[in-house]
């Protein structure tokens, strides 16, 4: 592994690499993301706010997370996809 930090999302990656600390609201891992894939994010986000109406959201396993009772979905930013 190399000094510098890849421009991955969250995941086993992410963490393996990650350096500082991790977001504590999902507007703080969208924000940390690099500006290209943000839109997209507030897209997910977006969707799945409406899908899931009765759902929290969380930061968990350092990942959004929609938690009702358990955690019901979380998002994530690779490097070539957005993985749910």
């Amino acid at each position: 592994m190399t000094e510098e930090t890849p421009e991955c999302g969250w995941g086993p990656q992410a963490q393996s690499v990650s350096r500082g600390e991790p977001s504590k609201t999902i507007d703080e891992s969208i924000a940390a993301r690099p500006e290209g894939i943000q839109p997209l994010l507030q897209q997910v986000r977006d969707t799945l706010c409406a899908a899931l109406p009765g759902a929290q959201e969380r930061i968990s396993w350092r990942m959004p997370t929609y938690w009702e009772r358990h955690n019901l979905i979380h998002f994530a930013a690779f490097r070539q996809h957005i993985g749910l």
